[in-house]
């Protein structure tokens, strides 16, 4: 889960193509950085995992069609976007897209980029640490269930 928390602090952080209103990074001449460099939508494969997390960990109906349907929506959200994006920006979408990955860590095992966790940011790192962390000391206060037994 905390890989999931850093994926969506650095995703609502780090300026993005895939975003609304981040096309201006398109014209960077490196646009694919730190998080970027692992996925080209970590807000919604943060997400994606969360979801993933919750389905195998509830197990019933009610879990598996509220966060069953979170994850589906996730993942063809970033299909989604990827074909509007092309489709809008062309050229420079698909060197952008050359350089950067749907699937996490695809572009970097097959050496269209490298992973550099210092781009990342410290202190994105520090807030996923740190909602992390809140949220394992609150969940069962808030929602009634400990999220580690």
């Amino acid at each position: 889960m905390l890989v999931s928390f850093i994926f969506v602090v650095a995703g609502l952080t780090t300026p993005n193509p895939s975003a609304v209103s981040g096309e201006s990074v398109l014209n960077d001449a490196e646009a694919a950085r730190g998080i970027l460099r692992i996925t080209r939508h970590p807000f919604l494969w943060g997400l994606s995992l969360w979801a993933l997390v919750h389905v195998i960990a509830n197990g019933d109906v009610a879990a598996l069609l509220l966060f069953g349907s979170l994850l589906a929506l996730c993942l063809a959200g970033t299909r989604s976007i990827d074909a509007k994006r092309r489709r809008t920006y062309g050229d420079r979408w698909e060197r952008f897209a050359a350089a950067t990955s749907n699937v996490p860590f695809m572009a970097i095992k097959e050496g269209r980029n490298r992973l550099e966790l210092g781009e990342i940011g410290w202190q994105r790192l520090g807030i996923a640490v740190a909602l992390y962390l809140a949220m394992l000391h609150f969940h069962a206060k808030i929602f009634g269930v400990s999220p580690l037994f």
